[in-house]
């Protein structure tokens, strides 16, 4: 998932994340709090597994619409400058 929503949505439930390092993964994925990044991705799911669910759950709300278009305004630069 490259925008990271699958992620979230998971990370929502509580269920860790476990993805390769990565555009989108590493956007979302707090390591060692939500999820594991890593190029080895058996080893990051049997790492995820052991991580405690409601910290993932927090870190997945701390995410919002509000959050994200706030995020993009501040990016916008005005045309020509």
């Amino acid at each position: 998932d490259t925008f990271g929503l699958v992620m979230l949505e998971a990370m929502a439930c509580g269920t860790p994340v476990a993805a390769f390092p990565v555009t989108g993964p590493v956007d979302v994925v707090k390591p060692g709090v939500s999820g594991v990044l890593a190029d080895d991705l058996r080893a990051a799911a049997l790492a995820a597994l052991e991580l405690p669910r409601e910290p993932v759950r927090e870190h997945a709300l701390a995410s919002s619409w509000e959050r994200a278009t706030a995020q993009f305004v501040e990016h916008l630069h005005p045309a020509g400058a």
